[in-house]
């Protein structure tokens, strides 16, 4: 019952003592909040977080108080040897795997970062396991009590008759002097030059009373080193040597270099095996005789309650690590954390000296900083240690020594005490957090049940029964205290009533929203996130204030928002004492759609690897041009890299494939929002053009790019990469109408899906020439070029991001006389007339006055001459392509490089004989599917296809030009003639030249 009373009377006093704390502090700035948490008798674990106002940023300071009782001890641990290193966490483990209960732990000494080689002494056990004459020290007593200050060690070897001084034991040996060895430096000397090592064995007697050889400084004869202690030995074995020379367990190594001075070179050289060499060490500050573990300390830096000015670069704001010792004995293990904007930006030395001050010590020593400061620590209601602080290079560094706190306390069983935690320290007026209380026995362990039914109270607000604390409207630092079984336990929860910036989340996810697209009626739970200097603030419901812009939806006030149901525009706004902040918010019912690329002209938005890419013609969904992407995977996979941040409505990446009908697997690569990648993949089992849509993964905020994985060597080609919210394919085209006043161009814009129009997939052209525009909002506005008294064709062409096009024309009459004796007061005099003038169409006989024989029909020769001038070819450069057709000679010489040119390019391919070769049939007439046929292929991929079924003959449309027909009559270019296509009939000049005309 003595110890229950204690521990209550140690945790009113621990909540006392934090109420009346200074809010501010000189060294660090003002305090944001704080918690305090006893772990052990006499031992306190505390968190502070301050505003720099001059840095306008966090400092975040952990620190363990300890009183020094029967009930901790304080350890100092390294890894396997002083040289090795090994991050705090990982020590604790290791006294954990040993059957302690670590409470706390710090970082140690500085050291060589090289070599593990720590700067200061090393003392664990009451045997020194590294030395160092000149710096200062921290150490423990067997009762806990702190030490501090120089030990100023006198180190010396007696033989022969000298007392010589020995530099330093388990150091790095270096050019002067004699260097001493145990085991405990490792498994040997680490020498890298000529010297001399002598082998010693200890034989003295443990715990004999003794002196120096001086006969004056009391010493304690033993077998290992320590401070106070004579080790007397034999001389094994005296070695010449130029590398390094094994330690013999249990025995020690004197060295010197052959730098390291003549004569005492020679007075080592003199010893012969069985000659007696006594070590002995002292200080003449007594205390050190009497400790039991310790390690170095680059700078002392308060002493007698003063800042000493014993530090390096007062200027640097740096993590940083100290121990700082009060006038009654209590220790305080100390970190900083630091460059970390947001988190803590660290602390100069005298800052750090100043707050240890501030904390009530007079003495302070500063241990190692900067990457290597690290914090652990057990929570009463864990078994086991974790890192409290957050080290400034993201994982701790590898250190050389650390310093701890253990328990020596086994559990009882016995409640002793709550521990109270709440899942937030900070909250909003009126904000709400769950508490949880777990009991702890006497012996400070985590109980796995309580000893009853909890009660719960506060001091102001309220608390349920379950433990849910709700804050009042008033800010202030306020107590929620738990009672169960006899035993109680509290907690401080710090509740600010303004915070300085405020932000909207989804409930659901967590994510921060900065912008939302919603479909008519969807729903989405919204939070919003209020912070203080920085720190994220709990808020309640009744804490803030949500409203919405008109016609956009409604909004309950715990945030849970319904889209309307009409298109809309708009902002969600949420307001927070004097904080508001807004989002806008778009509700469209239409499909959202994003260009990636259509590589329309380019390749290079993708990084290749392991594949070759280029643009082609061949084969193309939509558009002109395709990526053509070779593959071998024999050295393994192959990628196209990219980085393409993704918005809230990207849900959906979808690509067309040719597919190769491989065995392969495409794959797509996107990162999530905590850095992890996330892959989704298909088969490349097809052949075709195939759409293949990809789910964007949960919290995914970037596509990565593509990959092929398998076996072999393939090729694909890939078309049009879009990313929408939602897998529907778009296949609808814009709609485009165009009006003309003179020369003044007005063309209206629209789509079904939001923003998918842009300027630089529109087009403007007379005559199938481009004309300057502009476009702003959906409208597209021109002044066409001086038509003179010529007839033109002017077009306007749209393409969404999805690749689908739309188009208008309208023509301007002209009055341009017809080159042509027999076109007068004919339909098509105005088309003939005009490809007359760019030299598209000529007649059929020379003269003053030509004929054009408008009604006669044109031959597939003729058709690839007028087809191959109205793409404005140069035919002189493919005057070299060689036909495969049988009868290629009988081509018209004024048609061969017209037919060479369009068989380059894949456009006309000639037809198989009943002897199964290739002819041209150049003089024979063409029909009106192949004609159309032709016309589509040198057109851009993604018309729209009209259905057929209006036509009497749309059945006997040949198979292969079923599409093409579909197209041009999609494009009102094709009407057909008394409802009928006649795909087999035969197509007349005329008709030819009023087709060239219409598809421009």
């Amino acid at each position: 019952m003595k110890r229950i009373l204690q521990r209550i009377a140690a945790l009113s006093l621990s909540a006392a003592m934090l109420a009346v704390t200074a809010l501010a502090s000189d060294a660090l700035g003002s305090r944001l909040y704080s918690y305090t948490l006893d772990i052990c008798t006499g031992t306190t674990l505390t968190r502070e977080v301050m505003w720099s106002a001059s840095k306008q940023d966090l400092r975040t300071e952990n620190y363990v108080t300890y009183r020094p009782n029967a009930d901790v001890s304080p350890q100092v641990s390294y890894g396997s040897s002083v040289l090795s290193t090994q991050t705090v966490y990982s020590m604790a483990k290791s006294l954990e795997a040993g059957g302690h209960r670590v409470l706390s732990g710090i970082n140690g000494d500085y050291f060589v970062m090289a070599s593990g080689d720590p700067l200061g002494l090393v003392v664990t056990d009451g045997v020194l396991r590294s030395s160092a004459s000149y710096l200062s020290a921290l150490g423990f007593l067997a009762d806990g009590t702190a030490v501090a200050g120089k030990p100023d060690l006198d180190i010396k070897a007696d033989f022969l008759g000298y007392s010589l001084k020995i530099s330093e034991i388990n150091k790095i040996r270096s050019g002067s002097g004699y260097f001493l060895f145990s085991d405990d430096f490792g498994p040997n000397t680490k020498n890298t030059r000529k010297g001399v090592d002598v082998i010693l064995a200890p034989t003295g007697q443990e715990g004999t009373k003794t002196t120096g050889a001086d006969g004056s400084t009391p010493l304690t004869e033993s077998r290992q080193l320590g401070i106070g202690k004579r080790v007397p030995c034999q001389v094994e074995e005296v070695l010449h040597t130029d590398s390094a020379t094994p330690i013999p367990a249990g025995k020690f190594v004197l060295s010197i270099s052959e730098t390291g001075g003549d004569w005492l070179i020679e007075v080592l050289e003199a010893l012969q095996p069985g000659d007696r060499l006594d070590l002995e060490i002292s200080s003449q500050d007594t205390r050190w005789n009497d400790v039991i573990c310790a390690v170095g300390s680059m700078y002392h830096i308060l002493s007698n309650g003063a800042v000493t000015g014993e530090n390096e670069s007062v200027n640097s704001s740096s993590p940083r690590t100290a121990v700082g010792i009060k006038p009654d004995g209590s220790v305080i293990f100390y970190t900083i954390d630091g460059r970390q904007p947001g988190w803590s930006i660290g602390a100069t030395i005298p800052m750090v000296a100043q707050r240890l001050a501030e904390l009530g010590c007079t003495e302070g020593m500063l241990m190692d900083g900067g990457g290597s400061t690290s914090f652990v620590s057990t929570y009463p209601d864990k078994e086991t240690s974790s890192t409290m602080n957050k080290p400034s290079e993201g994982n701790a560094r590898a250190v050389t020594n650390a310093i701890f706190l253990v328990s020596n306390l086994k559990p009882t069983g016995v409640p002793g005490s709550l521990y109270v935690t709440p899942r937030d320290l900070t909250l909003l007026a009126g904000g709400s957090t769950q508490c949880v209380a777990t009991a702890m026995d006497t012996g400070w362990y985590p109980m796995s049940a309580l000893p009853g039914e909890v009660t719960w109270t506060a001091d102001q607000g309220t608390v349920s029964e379950s433990g849910v604390y709700t804050a009042p409207q008033q800010a202030g630092v306020y107590t929620v205290t738990a009672v169960s079984g006899g035993v109680t336990g509290s907690t401080r929860i710090t509740v600010y009533d303004a915070p300085d910036a405020l932000s909207i989340t989804d409930l659901k996810t967590g994510k921060s929203i900065t912008s939302l697209s919603l479909t008519p009626g969807e729903q989405i739970s919204l939070s919003a996130v209020a912070s203080y200097r920085t720190i994220p603030l709990t808020i309640g419901s009744e804490s803030f204030t949500w409203s919405v812009s008109p016609d956009l939806g409604s909004i309950t006030a715990d945030g849970l928002f319904t889209a309307g149901p009409v298109t809309a525009k708009g902002s969600i706004t949420v307001t927070a004492g004097k904080n508001t902040v807004s989002i806008p918010v778009t509700v469209s019912a239409d499909p959202v759609f994003s260009l990636l690329c259509d590589f329309e002209g380019k390749t290079a938005y993708f990084t290749p690897s392991g594949c070759s890419l280029a643009l082609d013609r061949e084969q193309v969904k939509l558009g002109r041009q395709s990526l053509l992407l070779t593959y071998d995977l024999s050295s393994g996979s192959a990628s196209l890299a990219c980085n393409r941040a993704l918005s809230n409505s990207e849900k959906y990446l979808s690509l067309w494939i040719y597919g190769d009908n491989s065995s392969n697997i495409l794959s797509a690569h996107f990162n999530r929002e905590d850095g992890t990648p996330a892959v989704q993949t298909t088969k490349l089992g097809f052949s075709g053009w195939k759409r293949i849509t990809f789910a964007v993964p949960e919290n995914g905020v970037s596509f990565q790019g593509l990959s092929i994985s398998g076996s072999g060597t393939g090729t694909l080609r890939l078309d049009q990469i879009t990313l929408a919210n939602q897998t529907a394919e778009d296949t609808e085209a814009p709609v485009v109408t165009l009006s003309l006043q003179g020369t003044a161009v007005t063309a209206r814009l629209s789509d079904n899906s939001l923003n998918a129009l842009s300027e630089e997939r529109i087009t403007l052209t007379m005559d199938g020439t481009d004309v300057p525009f502009t476009f702003s909002g959906d409208t597209l506005s021109a002044t066409l070029p001086d038509p003179g008294n010529s007839f033109h064709q002017v077009t306007v062409t749209a393409a969404d991001t999805c690749g689908n096009l739309g188009r208008a024309s309208a023509v301007i009459d002209g009055s341009a006389p017809s080159p042509f004796a027999d076109m007068t007061r004919h339909w098509a005099s105005s088309c003939t007339t005009r490809l007359y003038e760019l030299g598209i169409v000529t007649g059929t006989s020379g003269g003053a006055n030509p004929r054009f024989s408008p009604n006669d029909p044109v031959t597939r020769g003729d058709f690839a001459l007028m087809t191959a001038r109205w793409m404005g070819l140069t035919l002189s450069d493919y005057a070299e392509v060689r036909l495969p057709y049988a009868d290629s000679p009988s081509i018209p010489t004024w048609d061969q490089t017209a037919v060479r040119a369009l068989y380059s390019l894949g456009i006309m391919q000639g037809s198989a004989g009943n002897d199964g070769r290739l002819y041209a049939n150049a003089r024979s007439p063409i029909t009106r599917a192949e004609a159309i046929t032709i016309l589509s292929r040198i057109q851009a991929k993604g018309w729209p296809e009209a259905s057929l079924t209006a036509f009497s003959d749309a059945s006997s449309v040949p198979s292969w030009s079923r599409s093409a027909m579909a197209s041009l009559v999609g494009q009102k270019v094709v009407s057909g003639t008394n409802g009928q296509l006649r795909p087999g009939a035969s197509i007349s000049r005329a008709e030819v030249a009023k087709l060239l005309m219409s598809i421009w």
